[in-house]
């Protein structure tokens, strides 16, 4: 193996000579192929860190449970209108190029002489997604990168702004890490490859998720809990590391389209109508009877969509072919793992 010549490096990474071959240490994710060999994810990592951890998590107290953002809701108005406002911010993503070009377009196949659309079409995960730009799903955050997960544990909300912790007496940050835990097993149900899904988000985040929604562990139970220090300095130093959460929660065009979705719930109480049809199926409510409850709370039906204009479309097609298709092909390499079908 040591007297392998070096591989083609067209990049100029960084490539290393080890005892069981090279490794390319400016790779940010792997390709990884489903089951059935027609889709694929992508998960971003932060390579060649020597974490012992796969996965990590930082809260900013130490709760009695991992809960997520669906099941904090307090009852079935809130998760009503949680979902609707949801399922319209995937309505809108899956009307923009970001969704029209890696859906139904077969790229990166695996060898260069697989004819063009014969490839593998990208897995999208709309939960995944929604949950990146704040809106209620059974999906729990963690992700690859321990110093992400630390920023979350040092920061909170005040009067609806992210900002550090500055006050630790009746409070305890803490970090999970999944050392040794059943999550770290490649073909856990439970575990969802989030890392790319076009908008920037989930990528800054390095993100993965738990999905809660009939899990088969109690994943509080089964991860590490390190007691993080309560360190005022600390927490401000990784809160200006991370430029206020900006390196982590850019404002784009997704943040931009959930805020539209989100002021028109609380200002304008005004509902698709297709989102809404969507919810009554799914959740299997007789159409009528939803619709007089939403009444007395002063929301109506719209035909109304939110949508792009071409100039929008125009930026993100170009975005699409200048940047991220770039950076996939320079970054990212094939993972002989396989995911499951989720």
């Amino acid at each position: 193996m040591m007297n392998l010549p070096m591989p083609p490096n067209p990049y100029n990474h960084n490539i290393i000579r080890t005892p069981f071959g090279f490794i390319d240490t400016d790779i940010k994710g792997h390709i990884i192929i489903n089951q059935e060999s027609k889709m694929y994810k992508i998960m971003i990592f932060d390579n060649f860190s020597f974490e012992t951890s796969m996965y990590f998590r930082g809260e900013n107290d130490k709760f009695p449970t991992f809960k997520t953002s669906w099941q904090r809701l307090q009852n079935n108005f809130e998760k009503c209108i949680g979902w609707l406002q949801k399922q319209e911010f995937i309505e809108w993503f899956m009307s923009t190029p970001y969704f029209e070009h890696f859906a139904y377009k077969s790229e990166f196949a695996p060898y260069p002489n697989i004819p063009e659309g014969q490839g593998y079409k990208f897995c999208f995960d709309f939960e995944a997604i929604a949950q990146h730009y704040e809106f209620h799903t059974n999906y729990l955050d963690i992700t690859t990168k321990r110093e992400i997960a630390e920023f979350f544990a040092y920061t909170h909300y005040v009067n609806g702004k992210l900002v550090p912790i500055e006050d630790f007496n009746n409070r305890q940050p803490c970090l999970y890490s999944s050392f040794g835990s059943k999550l770290e097993h490649p073909h856990n149900p439970d575990v969802r490859i989030v890392g790319f899904q076009v908008l920037p988000r989930p990528l800054r985040q390095k993100a993965m998720a738990i999905n809660l929604e009939n899990c088969s562990s109690d994943y509080k139970k089964e991860m590490h809990c390190e007691h993080l220090p309560r360190d005022r300095k600390r927490a401000f130093d990784i809160f200006d590391k991370m430029e206020g959460g900006k390196l982590l929660m850019p404002e784009d065009y997704g943040s931009s389209a959930a805020n539209i979705i989100k002021t028109r719930y609380q200002n304008e109480k005004l509902i698709n109508e297709v989102a809404f049809n969507k919810y009554c199926k799914s959740f299997n409510q007789n159409p009528k009877d939803i619709l007089k409850r939403l009444k007395t709370k002063g929301y109506t039906l719209t035909s109304e969509h939110l949508l792009n204009t071409t100039e929008i479309k125009t930026r993100m097609q170009q975005e699409i072919e200048e940047q991220i298709i770039p950076w996939i092909n320079e970054f990212v390499s094939y993972s002989p793992i396989i995911h499951p079908k989720n």
